[in-house]
C-alpha cells in the first residue's frame, strides 16, 4: 500500500504533536523569538496505513511560505520529497512566489536535501541557535555528526 499524503486535519493533532515531541523535543518551535504551536499550523501528513510516517508544517505569509518542520520517519524513502512536492503544488496553485526553510548549521543532510530540490543558500544567522537556547534550554549543544549547533541557515526557492 502506498504512503498517503494529505493536508493535516484536526483529527491528526495528537499524532502530529507526538511526532514533533519525539523529533524536536517539543511541539512548540521557536523562530525569530516567536514560539509556534507547530501541530496547529497548516501542512501535510504522510500515513502508511494507520502509521504517521511524515509531516511538514508551514507558516503561510503574504509573498512566501516557510517550512517550519519537515520530518520523515524512514529517511531516504521518498516521503520527505512527496511532502515537499505537495507543498510546492499547493503554493503554486495559490500563486505563492517562493518557499523558504531554515535549518541549523549541523544539519548537513538537510543542506543536501533542499539543494537537490532547487533551494539556494540565502542567509546565515550567526549565533541564532545560541540565542534561542537561552530561552529554550532543551536545544542540544551538538547535533548531527557531532557538530556544535550555533547558527541558522536560511534556504529559499523561487516558484
Amino acid at each position: 500500500m502506498p504512503v498517503i499524503i494529505r493536508p493535516t486535519e484536526e483529527r491528526d493533532y495528537d499524532a502530529v504533536r507526538q511526532l514533533l515531541t519525539d523529533r524536536w523535543t517539543a511541539p512548540e518551535i521557536m523562530l525569530d523569538n516567536e514560539v509556534f504551536d507547530a501541530p496547529r499550523l497548516p501542512g501535510y501528513v504522510a500515513f502508511d496505513g494507520d502509521d504517521l510516517v511524515g509531516l511538514v508544517t508551514l507558516i503561510k505569509r503574504d509573498g512566501e511560505w516557510e517550512i517550519l518542520t519537515l520530518d520523515s520517519i524512514n529517511r531516504w524513502g521518498g516521503v520527505g520529497s512527496q511532502l515537499l512536492d505537495a507543498v510546492v503544488t499547493e503554493a503554486r496553485s495559490q500563486n505563492v512566489p517562493r518557499l523558504t526553510v531554515r535549518t541549523s548549521n549541523d544539519n548537513l543532510d538537510a543542506f543536501r536535501f533542499y539543494q537537490r530540490r532547487g533551494f539556494r543558500f540565502e542567509r546565515i544567522g550567526q549565533g541564532v541557535i545560541d540565542k534561542e537556547r537561552e530561552q529554550k534550554p532543551g536545544i542540544p549543544l551538538r547535533g548531527d555528526y557531532g557538530i556544535e549547533i550555533r547558527d541558522e541557515v536560511l534556504f529559499a526557492r523561487a516558484l
